[in-house]
């Protein structure tokens, strides 16, 4: 972990593990994290406001997204960006993206939700073999038909990136 990074999630929550738990993700009200669910208002304010969707301080020009291959040819998200640091410690930390074996967990809620909305991609129901780590300066979203949140990145992405199993496979490269 870099030293911005461990400056950003310094006091931030953590899980049960000692895992951060990303700024976005829905908590219930005994403070336990859903990490299969993004609290929408907490979406729409990193959105806005340009918040990293990890560490929830500002981004600035430079925004990183992290996604499989799908994400990197069209450039629609369901999560937010990241600072790059950021980004790089949720590759090679959290379960899901540092793992290329797997499943996807059911997206049933496990409890009360009370007033709080919920964002649920449809995601395939494969896992994919690994994560790109997207590199842009711009992004716009809206609402679908349905209520999800939609993100899309500005392309011709500035930088990808491979990452398998919590670690970079490829060197930077421009599209």
């Amino acid at each position: 972990m870099t030293a911005t990074t461990r400056n950003r999630m310094e006091g931030k929550p953590r899980d049960s593990r000692g895992l951060p738990i990303p700024y976005v993700q829905f908590l219930y009200a005994d403070g336990t994290p859903d990490f299969r669910t993004i609290d929408e208002a907490k979406l729409a304010r990193a959105l806005r406001f340009r918040l990293c969707g990890l560490c929830g301080e500002g981004m600035g020009r430079h925004v990183h997204f992290v996604g499989g291959p799908k994400c990197v040819e069209f450039g629609h998200f369901y999560d937010p960006p990241m600072h790059r640091s950021c980004a790089e410690l949720a590759l090679r930390t959290c379960p899901h993206l540092a793992r290329s074996k797997g499943k996807y967990a059911d997206t049933n809620p496990r409890g009360d939700l009370g007033e709080t909305k919920l964002v649920v991609g449809k995601v395939d129901p494969e896992k994919c073999e690994w994560f790109a780590l997207m590199h842009t300066t711009a992004y716009s979203y809206r609402h679908e038909k349905n209520g999800m949140m939609i993100i899309r990145a500005k392309l011709p992405w500035l930088n990808i990136e491979r990452w398998q199993d919590g670690a970079k496979i490829t060197e930077g490269t421009t599209p």
